[in-house]
């Protein structure tokens, strides 16, 4: 069967997405990254075959990437200016645009974990890179 190409295809991209975090769209967004992952293992009896496989928890993990002043605005509104200590939150991602079908994620329960800032010279823009814990 002969490779046909797909007229007019669009795949998502990075000027596909939007979120928003507290209510507010954020623009100075650069990354966002999350996964979910299960252990799974074979377990062994008599002999070197598997003789059946274990389940483990599922675990999520994730991480943005901000500009500074934009995580600057997120410390100045937190409790006590501590961003360690927003209660759990929900972040909406969504994908949409042209040519591209609108589907949504949602990060449930998550939480920043660090509070971080690194700058060096010669930088021309600062960013911190966020890690999140999330349920």
């Amino acid at each position: 069967m002969p490779n046909t190409p797909i007229v007019n295809g669009v795949n998502y991209s990075w000027a596909n997405i939007s979120m928003i975090l507290f209510g507010t769209p954020i623009v100075g967004i650069l990354s966002i990254d999350y996964k979910r992952k299960q252990k799974k293992e074979n377990n062994y009896g008599a002999g070197p075959q598997p003789v059946s496989r274990g389940y483990g928890n599922y675990e999520y993990e994730g991480s943005i990437e901000l500009y500074t002043d934009t995580w600057k605005d997120i410390i100045a509104s937190s409790p006590n200016r501590d961003p360690l200590q927003i209660t759990p939150f929900d972040i909406p991602v969504t994908f949409g645009g042209t040519g591209v079908a609108t589907t949504k994620d949602v990060l449930r329960a998550v939480e920043f974990l660090e509070d971080p800032l690194e700058g060096k010279s010669g930088d021309t823009k600062l960013t911190v890179k966020i890690p999140l814990i999330i349920g």
